[in-house]
């Protein structure tokens, strides 16, 4: 670099580099090369407009309409830098209605690739083919015949920049989606003009994306998507904000009091439901226009998934939306692609947004559909509510009221225990409201709960739930007798259980009280919940066993006259579950998969992990989560999912891109279980039917999980230069639809080591290698982690 003080002379930049610099900015992947090309036939006037690529547009991209064509007057100016017939000043900018306006576009890709036109105007009958060099300059004019219109070739897309272009084609099916997800964008909003897109591969064309010229956006979006998909969406339409709203925004509340048609901006679009199921599982299917304009809007988008969050939490919205407002409302000139745009008002557009979807999604009913289910003649057992102990108690009490509890009629002594029993109707018992669990043994157990007023009372209060324990404390006199778990037998509780029936009483001094009506048991019960005197919790002995690692380091390897010398620590994480993330990110960059093999183990602690030692290094190793980790990515990789064959075949009206992509990978779907036919003389989105289906046991697969897959391939495409044969088997993990995974994860887990197995020294070895052979071994597929670092031995001496 150049600097001042070393004498550096300050000079313009020569005019060849700085175009090759500033045509790198205007044109930076293949989907915004394609889009101004399809962006001048649309400019033109064009009816008819057809993309054509040759292997996913690297080797050549041909755009070609049937506009208006170019006069032989503009030859000479057609690719020099900012040379336009769209505006000749600034202020032209407020009134712009085509999509291009800078002159920069085809300069710049002269500049990255091999440009030739062809065109013919319409009122001539020969047309000319024109070739320009990488300055945009004419080098060669002979006459063409063809019909009116342009069409515009390129070849060798970015060839004149080596790492863009190594990177180009290192991604070039993502690159490849993204322009066809782009190109989408058009074919909805450009009314009555035809698109299509093809792209040959192999002596084989296969059509992307085909439109026949809607005359409105609901036609557009049919014959992109398909009929079944336009049968989830709601029409959009330009809402009052509410005062609510307005105040969130910070608006001024005169807004409200304009009348809706005076408002800045309508609208013109389509949502999908909020109802279960009819939303997607990403957000790939959202276009936003203004004025016509495809763009990003940030904040709308952000806006949009979080309003339709809160009607569906699992799913993103399919949506189309074009905003109109006027010109002057609208800086299109913001960024080279001018796909960010800034608009007065914004705010108001928001409120608006916002405003619009709840009134769309309020009417809406938040059912799902249940199949081979029936809610008639159902009795549901009611359910313990959170919240504090005196509404928890509440909730129990009115269930076992409306289980036909009643208190018996008064007997002829106070004193006398009575009996919580009816003729007519079975009882159920105190522990079946209870939020814990109680043993067979505890169940067959006769309880007697006494609460005297002395502090000698032996219970535990714990909040919300309540606990029955083998501990009689009864009351005789003015002492009160404890019998401890340990002194109570099963004999002696089985004695008792066939003299004894279920007895709930309360103890005052030398008085028993009959408790006779709900209220007084729900007084009893809270006093038990709430008291707040110190209770008295029976536990085991605990023993103290002194316990000195220096002491036993030194014993081990007396090291009496070395100098102290500090170690470096490698990791610095604490287990816990904020560390995760953390300690995750260590591991991996200190632990290598060979270092699994050099592991020695030191034993097992607790019946359920490993202790083992890396040079100074200790470890711990969940014997469970590893072994799941292991049988999970070998299901992963190994396992091939046998179809089922349907008895009707089913049409899946996928989109032209989609049925592209699904061709192009049917080995992938083949190894996931699905099966299709395919008639490629039928039209785009029409051409598969899925004719087999995965299942295993209980699980059964569908179109839901093929789109799934197919958005998983347009995400992460697989490479050209990779093997097919060798993806099948090593990275088959990344093709595989989320219910599938679970799936194996839940084989991995019941295939599992347990915790509570006790094993032999090989066979933690076993787990030990294992974890060698795969790429992420720091958690099993339901979160547990399977590795932790606890101590270094050098730093503890």
């Amino acid at each position: 670099m150049a600097s001042l003080d070393g004498g550096g002379i300050i000079k313009p930049i020569d005019h060849t580099a700085v175009h090759r610099i500033c045509s790198g900015q205007v044109v930076l992947t293949l989907a915004v090369a394609v889009k101004e090309l399809v962006e001048n036939s649309l400019d033109s006037g064009a009816s008819t407009v057809e993309v054509r690529l040759k292997e996913y547009g690297s080797d050549s991209i041909e755009v070609s309409d049937d506009g208006s064509g170019i006069s032989p007057s503009n030859f000479e100016n057609l690719c020099l830098k900012h040379y336009t017939s769209k505006i000749e000043e600034f202020e032209d900018l407020l009134s712009v209605q085509t999509f291009g306006f800078r002159g920069e576009a085809l300069s710049s890709l002269c500049a990255l690739s091999t440009l030739s036109v062809t065109t013919c105007e319409k009122s001539k009958n020969i047309g000319w083919k024109l070739e320009y060099d990488s300055h945009g300059k004419l080098v060669k004019q002979v006459q063409y015949s063809r019909q009116p219109g342009t069409t515009v070739s390129l070849v060798n897309l970015f060839s004149t920049l080596p790492v863009r272009h190594k990177e180009f084609m290192k991604n070039l099916r993502r690159e490849f989606g993204k322009m066809t997800n782009l190109l989408t964008a058009y074919c909805l909003i450009s009314k009555n003009t035809r698109i299509t897109c093809t792209n040959s591969t192999g002596g084989r064309t296969n059509t992307i994306l085909s439109t026949r010229g809607g005359a409105n956006l609901k036609d557009n979006f049919i014959l992109v998507f398909g009929l079944k998909s336009w049968q989830n969406m709601l029409e959009i339409k330009a809402v009052r904000p509410s005062e609510e709203i307005v105040a969130e925004f910070n608006l001024d509340a005169k807004v409200l009091q304009n009348e809706l048609h005076d408002w800045p901006f309508q609208f013109e679009g389509f949502v999908s439901s909020c109802a279960h199921g009819q939303g997607r599982s990403c957000a790939d299917r959202q276009y936003y226009f203004m004025n016509g304009r495809p763009c990003d809007p940030s904040k709308i988008q952000k806006l949009v998934n979080e309003v339709y969050h809160l009607y569906n939490r699992n799913q993103y919205p399919s949506i189309v939306l074009n905003i109109i407002t006027k010109s002057s409302e609208l800086d299109i000139n913001v960024t080279p692609d001018k796909r960010q745009l800034m608009v007065v008002n914004e705010k108001i557009l928001l409120a608006m947004v916002k405003a619009s979807l709840y009134e769309l999604y309020c009417e809406v009913p938040c059912t799902f559909t249940l199949q081979n289910s029936s809610l008639s003649n159902k009795s549901f057992s009611p359910s313990v509510e959170s919240g504090s102990p005196s509404h928890r108690l509440r909730s129990s009490l009115a269930a076992f009221a409306a289980s036909g509890w009643k208190p018996s009629p008064s007997s002829s002594s106070p004193g006398e225990k009575r009996k919580c029993s009816s003729p007519t109707l079975k009882q159920k018992r105190l522990d079946e409201f209870t939020a814990h669990s109680i043993s067979p043994l505890l169940k067959k157990t006769k309880v007697d709960v006494a609460i005297p007023e002395s502090k000698t009372t032996s219970y535990t209060a714990v909040e919300g739930t309540l606990t029955f324990t083998n501990v009689k404390l009864l009351t005789k006199g003015n002492t009160s007798e404890i019998m401890e778990p340990d002194e109570v037998n099963d004999e002696s509780i089985l004695e008792s259980e066939k003299n004894e029936d279920i007895q709930i009483i309360e103890t005052t001094s030398a008085e028993v009280k009959v408790i006779e009506t709900l209220e007084e048991l729900e007084c009893v019960l809270e006093d038990v919940l709430t008291s707040s005197a110190d209770p008295k919790v029976f536990s085991r002995p605990k023993i103290t066993i002194p316990f000195d690692l220096k002491l036993l380091a030194e014993k081990k390897h007396p090291l009496p006259d070395l100098p102290n010398k500090t170690t470096d620590k490698r990791f610095l994480a604490r287990i816990g579950p904020d560390d995760a993330a953390f300690a995750e990110a260590e591991l991996s960059r200190q632990i290598s998969q060979s270092d699994f093999e050099k592991m020695e183990v030191i034993g097992q602690f607790n019946l359920g992990f490993i202790i083992a030692k890396l040079n100074s290094d200790l470890f711990i190793v969940d014997q469970h989560a590893a072994d799941e980790k292991y049988n999970f990515e070998t299901l992963q990789r190994a396992t091939r999912l046998q179809p089922q064959k349907l008895v009707c075949p089913k049409p899946l009206n996928l989109t032209a891109a989609n049925e592209s992509l699904l061709q192009d990978n049917l080995d992938i779907f083949q190894r996931n279980g699905f099966e299709f036919i395919i008639n490629r003389d039928e039209d785009s989105t029409k051409r598969v039917l899925l004719c087999s289906v995965p299942m295993s046991g209980n699980w059964l697969l569908g179109p839901s999980d093929i789109d799934e897959l197919l958005f998983m391939l347009q995400d992460s495409p697989v490479n050209q230069e990779e093997d097919r044969s060798k993806v099948s088997h090593a990275s088959m993990a990344r093709y595989r639809p989320s219910r599938v995974r679970a799936m194996f994860a839940s084989r991995a887990c019941r295939k599992a080591v347990m915790v509570g197995d006790s094993l032999t020294s090989n066979q933690m070895n076993k787990l030990l290698h294992q974890l060698s052979e795969l790429q992420q071994p720091w958690n099993c597929p339901h979160g547990r982690p399977t590795m932790r670092h606890l101590i270094n031995t050098d730093a503890v001496l």
